[in-house]
């Protein structure tokens, strides 16, 4: 991606709907009169598919009209994303998806879609990523995992739930700003990486803070610090990686519900006020804390200022890490 189109991306973006196409107001009072399908790019049964659920339920009970989750997991959310984004334009077909939306904007050379492609319609919620240690690792903090790291270059290794994941661009982030060189090892999700860690096969991982959180009432992992703008409520004592040093690797991940570009703006902006009702719903909020998550709720233009920020720094972090997808 040039400098120009990632500087003309992030202008259409955080533009929000200001562009998109308008119809009568009875339209949007009858949106929706037919069901409306979330597509996801996880695999059916994860944290990702649960949360969708969890919104569509509500926005069913509230619309009269069921909102169905499809799973379209697949090449690094791209098959979901891009089914998306050549679907018709009315409303009716919605993406529940993660951040990796914008790093494949920043790691594909070609991307299949373009962030100017969708019409932002609410961030859901923030998935903190949380940095892991085996118990066996003479380190209790980051400043104490970089001095073991530059001590014994290239011998540690930090476990990532994919290339290209939010947790393997923070840990090359890592090693880039801290001058530091610990090895990637990807696997196809957090408990095959969590495995390795528990068995010392790997010495450190990344992985969302509502799975590793769960994690060390076993007393098998420990967790070192937090992507994330704050501590959270129920980990209090887990610093954020800005508060270790590092505020340029401090991106969290986050789920969030976009249509595509020519989707009515008074469609988009009845979607977004009803997500951010329903995510404001007290029942709703402690369920999304309980997997881990931060309930957000953003509203339409708000969530294109947040597409546009990640793509923005996620790109800095891969450009200077020179991560690829290899």
């Amino acid at each position: 991606m040039t400098i120009f189109s990632v500087r003309r991306a992030l202008t259409a973006i955080a533009a929000g709907t200001v562009l998109l196409g308008t119809i009568p107001a009875h339209s949007q009072d009858s949106f929706p009169s037919k069901p409306v399908r979330f597509i996801i790019p996880t695999a059916p049964g994860g944290n990702m598919d649960v949360l969708a659920r969890l919104i569509a339920d509500k926005l069913g009970q509230s619309w009269g009209q069921p909102v169905i989750v499809e799973s379209r997991p697949g090449a690094n959310t791209i098959l979901a994303t891009t089914a998306v984004a050549r679907s018709a334009a009315d409303g009716y077909t919605a993406l529940f998806t993660i951040s990796g939306f914008t790093q494949n904007l920043v790691l594909q050379p070609n991307p299949q879609y373009k962030a100017e492609d969708f019409a932002p319609v609410s961030l859901v919620a923030a998935f903190p990523i949380a940095l892991a240690a085996s118990t066996q690792l003479p380190a209790n903090d980051l400043a104490g995992v970089i001095k073991l790291a530059k001590a014994s270059p290239e011998k540690l290794t930090f476990g990532s739930y994919g290339v290209g994941s939010g947790g393997h661009v923070i840990g090359e982030g890592l090693n880039k700003a801290a001058g530091i060189k610990i090895k990637h090892v990807a696997y196809k999700g957090e408990a095959p990486a969590f495995t390795d860690l528990v068995n010392g096969s790997i010495d450190l991982a990344y992985g969302s803070m509502g799975f590793y959180g769960r994690q060390i009432s076993g007393g098998k992992v420990k967790l070192i610090a937090v992507a994330n703008p704050a501590r959270l409520k129920n980990f209090p004592d887990v610093p954020t990686l800005a508060e270790a040093g590092f505020p340029g690797i401090n991106l969290p991940g986050w789920g969030g519900v976009l249509l595509p570009v020519s989707t009515p703006a008074e469609i988009v902006e009845k979607f977004s006020k009803e997500i951010q009702r329903v995510t404001a719903l007290p029942d709703v909020k402690e369920k999304i804390i309980g997997m881990g998550f931060e309930p957000v709720g953003s509203s339409s233009s708000d969530f294109g200022k947040q597409i546009a920020s990640d793509v923005e720094q996620w790109g800095k972090i891969v450009r200077e890490s020179q991560i690829t997808l290899q």
